[in-house]
Order: structure tokens, then C-alpha cells, then sequence
């Protein structure tokens, strides 16, 4: 459990919170294992310090009735806006990937069936409502084709964790798979019948071969997923490009707290300068591809008092991965909004998001069912 630093909770009332929150999960959600994601989401409410300071109002009514339904919404409002962006970066087509990713979500809480990993069981959903769009409609065939041969093979990879069969992959990204050094040594560590003959082949510890599989899985799948088209997530890093992003945040982070001030904060304005300074942790980042080893990485944080902050960098990483920072600015247009009272979206326009109360709703609707 993370140090709730903005509350007076102790680390007993923190478990016991979270104890609820799982507890609440495994009831509410009876066929979708979203106990541990619905923690997790708690933490950062919390953290956001949006609630009371005094510990004894984190009364189990409390957690039921306001933190509960606040983590639920975060965690939804999360996939939907997953499922939008894959949908988005696909189709080109606003409207079209709205509609799929909110019927992605409802089939979701209409399913009858365990889901334990709910992200690449939306991934796969969301790839099958595309199919089934341009299937019916009879346009785009050339992208018709292409989703239905990939979302076999994510089904398998994705969900199941079983190697790819790349029969199922569009011709031209075997072709260009089958040359690379990545398939290659995927293809030498998975003819193997386990990993300890692999082990002993290689002349190391079976510890080194978890370690070593678990890199060539990882520069496989990043491979491929660039060349499926892939630019917006942090998949699409190799191994040695993972570990150098991480490695940039840490030393971030180590020159903000440090005593000289690193060159690149002089590309800011003064006053966007001193909000970067306050930065003392990273709560989430994200990577976009925008050329030949070139990426955006927007970086989010929440400062002590609540505040949202979101800066991103420009970099590019040389061939040996290290990172040199091209640009970087603030991006002035994150806060909290609440809209006006009886206030809706429209369902059918727009990034419409389900509510707590439309979730539940949806969610009882379809229990009956069962």
C-alpha cells in the first residue's frame, strides 16, 4: 500500500480501506476481477487529497458511499477512454470509436463469463466491434481484413499469454517479423520445450533465462506493434528503451530535488519553471511516436495541494538509448471541471462517459439476466 502522506490515516485504517474497496469490488462486480485496479484507483483519490483530513470521517459509509463510487468512475472512465484512443488511432473516425468503446464497456458488465484481465479482454471486444462495423457497413475492406487477421492473434497473445501464430498476422508484417533479430531469438528460446532446457542450453541460471524471456517477449511485442501502426502507448518501447525511459525519470526527479538546476528548465517561462521545481513524484506517463526515434512523453503529477499538473517533453533517443531533450512545455489546460448540474452528454455524440449510477444500473440490468 502506497504512504498516504495527504491523509492522517494510519497504515491499519489504510488496509482496512482498502480491504473494503476489494471486498466491495468482488461483490458489486461479481464476474470481472477488478478489486486490486479498484484499490489502486482509491490510493490516488486519496492522494489527490480531495476528501477530509480528519481520519475519523473514513468511516466504512464513507468508503461505501463516496470513495467507492469515486474509484469506480475513475477506473471506467480509464478503459472507455482506452478503448476510444485504440478505436481512434485505427479508424480515424471520432464518432465511430466512441460508440464502439461505450459498447465495449456495456458488454463488459453484461458478460456472463470470469474476466480476470480486463484490459486485453477489451482490447480483443473493441477489435471484434470494429470488425463487425465495417463487416456491415461493406466499406474500408482493406481495414476490415487487416483487423479481423490481428484480432485472433491478440486474443492469443494478450489474453491467453500464448506465443503468437503469425499465420494470423496481415502478410506484411510477417514478412518484415520473420527477418528481424527479435523474432529470431523469440523463435530460438520458444522451440524449447521449457524454460530450464533453454537454461542449460545457454549455459546460465534458470533466473537468467526468466529474465532473458521476459526482455525477448518484450521486444517482440514492441516490435510488432509498431508495425502494426502502433504510436501511443508505452508498449511500443523495446527492452533498452523501457529501461532508458525510466531511468530519464528517475534522474528527472533527482535533479528537480537537487541543488543546481538541470538546463532544460530554461526552456520554460519563469513561472512554468517554479510549478516544474515543485514536482517531487511521477504518477503516470505516457509515450507518443512522432518520428525515427523521436517521442513526446507526457509526464502527470498531482502536487501537494491537489493541483494537476501535466508537462511533456520532446526527446529523441540515440541509437544507444540515451535521451536528449529536443523541447519541453507545460500543458496549461488540465484542472478539474465540474459540470453544470443536469448537465448531459448526449449518448450517441461525443466522448459520452458512463456515471457510477449509469454503471450500476447497467450492472443490475444484466445480473437479472444471468
Amino acid at each position: 500500500m502506497q504512504d498516504l502522506q495527504t491523509t492522517d490515516l494510519s497504515q491499519q485504517q489504510g488496509e482496512a480501506i482498502f480491504g473494503q474497496i476489494a471486498e466491495l469490488s468482488a461483490q458489486t462486480f461479481r464476474n470481472i476481477d477488478l478489486s486490486a485496479t479498484l484499490v489502486e484507483a482509491a490510493q490516488v483519490l486519496l492522494l489527490k487529497n480531495t476528501f477530509p483530513q480528519d481520519a475519523a470521517e473514513f468511516t466504512p459509509e464513507f468508503v461505501a458511499n463516496t470513495l467507492f463510487p469515486k474509484a469506480v468512475t475513475r477506473v471506467f472512465t480509464a478503459y472507455q477512454m482506452d478503448c476510444f484512443r485504440f478505436c481512434l488511432a485505427k479508424t480515424q473516425d471520432p464518432e465511430i470509436s466512441e460508440d464502439i468503446a461505450q459498447e465495449a464497456l456495456k458488454l463488459l458488465l453484461q458478460s456472463p463469463n470470469k474476466i480476470d484481465c480486463v484490459g486485453a479482454w477489451l482490447m480483443q471486444v473493441t477489435y471484434n466491434l470494429l470488425c463487425k462495423h465495417y463487416e456491415e457497413t461493406q466499406k474500408e475492406e482493406l481495414m476490415y481484413l487487416k483487423l479481423s487477421l490481428e484480432a485472433t492473434a491478440y486474443e492469443k497473445w494478450l489474453m491467453s499469454g500464448d506465443p503468437m501464430e503469425l499465420k494470423e498476422l496481415s502478410p506484411d508484417v510477417v514478412d518484415l517479423l520473420l527477418k528481424t533479430e527479435e523474432y529470431r531469438q523469440y523463435h530460438e528460446l520458444t522451440s524449447f520445450d521449457n524454460l530450464k532446457e533453454y537454461a542449460a542450453a545457454q549455459n546460465i541460471t534458470t533466473k537468467v533465462a526468466q529474465k532473458r524471456k521476459e526482455k525477448i517477449y518484450r521486444n517482440l511485442k514492441s516490435l510488432s506493434l509498431r508495425l502494426m501502426g502502433w504510436k501511443d502507448t508505452p508498449a511500443i518501447l523495446d527492452n533498452k528503451q523501457y529501461s532508458a525511459m525510466r531511468k530519464f525519470m528517475r534522474e528527472l526527479l533527482k535533479e528537480l530535488r537537487g541543488d543546481e538546476e538541470p538546463d532544460w528548465l530554461n526552456l520554460l517561462s519563469p513561472e512554468h519553471k517554479e510549478a516544474v521545481k515543485r514536482i517531487r513524484h511521477i504518477m503516470d506517463w505516457n509515450i507518443s511516436m512522432t518520428g525515427e526515434r523521436k517521442f513526446k512523453l507526457p509526464i502527470f503529477t498531482i502536487f501537494e495541494d491537489g493541483e494537476p499538473f501535466l508537462f511533456t517533453f520532446n526527446i529523441t533517443l540515440s541509437e544507444r538509448n540515451s535521451v536528449s531533450i529536443q523541447d519541453c512545455k507545460v500543458n496549461k489546460h488540465i484542472e478539474s471541471f465540474k459540470p453544470p448540474e443536469n448537465f448531459r452528454i448526449p449518448i450517441d455524440k461525443g466522448r459520452a462517459m458512463l456515471s457510477y449510477e449509469d454503471i450500476m444500473t447497467l450492472l443490475k440490468m444484466y445480473q437479472k439476466t444471468d
